[in-house]
């Protein structure tokens, strides 16, 4: 695997649902970060991604981190060594 799995979403988001659906699938364990119960990490989300749409996940630790914006499930697999 290719490290650490971050995952920013909010209670409502439906994409993030179905990332969080893809990573149990694949058995891949990741940290969940509320921004809409949490606004510094908010603020996190949008300086690393530039997006302020969830979910955003993050991949990896310094120069190695990979950022993904949506549910994207070919690029999730892809990063992570998964079958998608």
């Amino acid at each position: 695997m290719a490290g650490p799995v971050t995952i920013y979403t909010t209670q409502t988001c439906g994409f993030c649902q179905a990332t969080k659906t893809f990573f149990a699938e694949n058995g891949v364990a990741y940290t969940e970060i509320d921004v809409g119960a949490d606004q510094a990490k908010a603020r996190e989300m949008i300086e690393k991604s530039g997006q302020m749409g969830v979910p955003v996940t993050v991949i990896g630790e310094g120069e190695n981190e990979q950022i993904i914006v949506g549910f994207d499930r070919a690029r999730l697999a892809a990063t992570l060594g998964v079958n998608g």
